[in-house]
């Protein structure tokens, strides 16, 4: 039974259009998790930041936003242009089509991921948001993220944040 919901998992992924950015997160959740490192991470929110070293307890909440980012979703089967070579596949949002991730690029290097850059936004009669989400990888391993961007309520002031994270 193992053995074919094993198969199963692997015959999904082998089927995805986009390129596997929830399983990249979610490898990248397993492996910090196990191995707890230590993170300076600052917290920037209007002119206030707050920067500590600390190890984050739940590595799935911290790079939700990321995993979130997925596109290999039935209703995006065909909702973005892609470019792809070597070194990069790049996503861009097809005009008339509506998901809030409008562009992610991928740089691999040898294969292997190195950075990864999303564009999130969404606007709507009561709020719009933005966010650039960006990660670095060595060799396989997650070693900085960074989230920048504001909340903006249809009657109030933009509000900016950044999240850095360096993992140590």
């Amino acid at each position: 039974m193992l053995s074919l919901v094993s198969c199963h998992q692997q015959v999904e992924q082998n089927n995805l259009k986009y390129f596997d950015l929830k399983g990249t997160f979610e490898t990248q959740i397993k492996k910090l998790s196990q191995r707890k490192p230590s993170v300076v991470k600052s917290v920037k929110a209007g002119n206030t930041t707050d920067t500590q070293t600390k190890t984050i307890q739940d590595w799935e909440k911290e790079l939700e936003f990321f995993v979130q980012t997925d596109i290999n979703k039935p209703a995006f089967i065909n909702s973005y242009q892609i470019e792809e070579s070597d070194s990069l596949i790049r996503y861009i949002l097809k005009p008339n089509e509506h998901n809030t991730v409008k562009s992610i690029i991928i740089k691999k290097k040898a294969g292997v991921i190195v950075a990864f850059d999303a564009l999130v936004s969404d606007t709507n009669y009561l709020y719009s948001s933005e966010r650039r989400l960006n990660a670095y990888f060595d060799k396989g391993s997650l070693t900085d993220y960074y989230i920048d961007g504001y909340q903006q309520l249809v009657f109030g002031d933009k509000k900016a944040y950044t999240i850095k994270g360096i993992i140590k």
